[in-house]
C-alpha cells in the first residue's frame, strides 16, 4: 500500500447498505474517506447512522432541471477544491454526469464511475447523456460482465473499462443457518416447498414498461398459480418494501389483489422489510429473481446461502446463475417459463438442489468478497495515479 489517499464517494438518493461497503473498508485501511450525499436524502441518513464522514449537497432529480444542474455541478466542483481528493467516485446515473464534470474542472487526479444497475443506460435519454460524458473519467468500475459489454459498444470510446462487482461482506450467509423460525413466523409447514423473491417492491415505470415492475413482482405471482396447481402446499415469500419516498403501500396492494385474482393469495405471503434475510433464506427452497432489467441483483444472497436461483436471462444475472449449474435462466415477463422452471427446481432430490446451492456459492465467494474487491480497487486507484492501465480487463 502508497501513502494514504483521500477518497471522495459521490452517491445517489436511495439507502444502499451496498455503497458503503468499500468506502467502510478503504476507511479501516486508512485512507481518509468521505461520502458526498444528496441533502436530506435516505443515502445520506444511511451513511450518517454508519459513522461516515458525509457531505450533504442538493442534486436535480431530472436531466431536464437545467438551473438546478448547474448549481450541483458547481456545489460539486467547490466541495472537490475544498476537500482537494485523489480519487472521487460515483455511484448512480444522472448524479454521476454532474460528478464527473465536476472532477474534471477541479482537476481531480482520478474520477471513476461505478454503474450500479443496467436499466438507467436502457433508457435513450440516460444512455446518451453517458456515453457523450464518459471520456471525462479516468475508467469505468463495470460491475457485472453486461456492463463491460455496454460501454464497449461506444463508438471512440478511449476510457478504460474494468470489471469489478460490488463487493460485500459475507460473514452474515452461514447456509447450516436454521429457518424453522421464519417458517414458524409464516404459518408455513416444515415440509412445504418454499420459493423466494427478495427485492424492493418498485411499480411499473412508464418509460420502462407500465405493465411489470422492474423486479418482476407481478411475473412471479402470475407464475405461482401454475407452481400451485402443481405443488399445492407451496409458498412464495416476497420480502421487502416501497422504496422510502414511494406512496406508501399502494403498488402492494395492487400485487396483493392481482394474487387474490390469481386465486394464490393464501400461498403468496408479503413479509415487509426485513433485517433477517439469511434466516428468511435459510426458510427457502429456491430463490426467484424475475427481474426486467437488473445487474446481479438478487441472485447473489441466495447463492450464498446455498439456494439454486431461477432468473431472467437478463443483464449481469448469468455472472452467478449458471444456467443449469446454479439455478436456471429464463425470458423475461414470462410467467410460464418462470413456473416450468420453479417446478423443475422444487422437483429435484434434494442433493441435486444443495449441489446447485453449493457451486453458487462458491462462485459469489470469489467475485463479491469485500476483501479482495476493495483491495482491487484501491490498486486500481494507485494505478491510475501514474501507471498505465489496459484500455478493457473483462469481455
Amino acid at each position: 500500500m502508497g501513502a494514504p489517499l483521500t477518497i471522495l464517494y459521490v452517491t445517489g438518493y436511495g439507502a444502499h447498505a451496498w455503497a458503503l461497503h468499500t468506502p467502510q473498508f478503504l476507511a479501516r485501511r486508512g485512507h481518509r474517506v468521505s461520502m458526498a450525499c444528496p441533502t436530506d436524502s435516505p443515502m445520506e441518513r444511511l451513511a450518517r447512522q454508519a459513522g461516515m464522514e458525509v457531505h450533504g449537497w442538493k442534486a436535480p432529480l431530472r436531466l431536464t432541471e437545467t438551473g438546478s444542474i448547474a448549481g450541483a455541478v458547481n456545489a460539486l466542483y467547490r466541495l472537490f477544491r475544498r476537500q482537494r481528493p485523489d480519487v472521487v467516485v460515483s455511484y448512480a446515473l444522472p448524479i454521476s454526469l454532474w460528478a464527473r464534470l465536476a472532477a474534471r474542472l477541479a482537476g481531480v487526479p482520478v474520477r471513476l464511475f461505478k454503474p450500479p444497475s443496467l436499466w438507467d443506460l436502457e433508457l435513450p435519454y440516460y444512455r446518451i447523456a453517458e456515453y457523450s460524458t464518459a471520456w471525462m473519467d479516468s475508467a469505468i468500475l463495470a460491475s457485472s460482465r453486461a456492463l463491460v459489454r455496454y460501454y464497449r459498444r461506444v463508438p471512440l470510446m478511449r476510457t478504460p473499462v474494468m470489471l469489478s462487482y460490488y463487493g460485500f461482506p459475507l460473514e452474515r450467509f452461514d447456509p447450516s443457518l436454521d429457518g424453522g423460525g421464519i417458517r414458524h413466523e409464516f404459518g408455513i409447514p416444515s415440509t412445504a416447498p418454499v420459493v423466494t423473491l427478495v427485492a424492493h417492491l418498485i411499480p411499473p415505470i412508464r418509460r420502462f414498461d407500465p405493465h411489470y415492475g422492474i423486479k418482476g413482482h407481478e411475473v412471479l405471482i402470475r407464475a405461482a398459480r401454475d407452481v400451485v396447481a402443481r405443488l399445492p402446499e407451496t409458498r412464495f415469500l416476497i420480502v421487502g418494501a416501497e422504496p422510502e419516498g414511494a406512496a406508501r403501500g399502494a403498488y402492494e396492494a395492487r400485487l396483493k389483489q392481482l394474487a387474490h385474482d390469481h386465486g394464490v393469495d393464501r400461498h403468496v405471503i408479503f413479509t415487509g422489510k426485513r433485517t433477517d434475510i439469511p434466516a428468511i433464506l435459510a426458510a427457502s427452497d429456491v430463490a426467484a429473481v424475475p427481474s426486467l432489467s437488473e445487474n446481479v441483483g438478487g441472485a447473489v444472497e441466495p447463492l450464498l446461502m446455498e439456494r439454486p436461483v431461477v432468473a431472467s436471462a437478463v443483464g449481469g444475472l448469468p455472472d452467478v446463475v449458471r444456467d443449469g449449474e446454479t439455478g436456471y435462466l429464463i425470458p423475461p415477463r414470462d410467467p410460464g417459463a418462470l413456473a416450468d422452471a420453479l417446478l423443475h427446481t422444487l422437483t429435484l432430490p434434494a442433493a441435486a438442489r444443495r449441489a446447485m446451492g453449493r457451486r453458487g456459492r462458491a462462485i459469489v465467494q470469489e467475485l463479491f468478497d469485500i476483501n479482495c474487491v476493495a483491495l482491487t480497487e484501491e490498486r486500481i486507484f494507485y494505478r491510475l495515479r501514474g501507471e498505465p492501465v489496459c484500455a478493457t480487463s473483462a469481455l
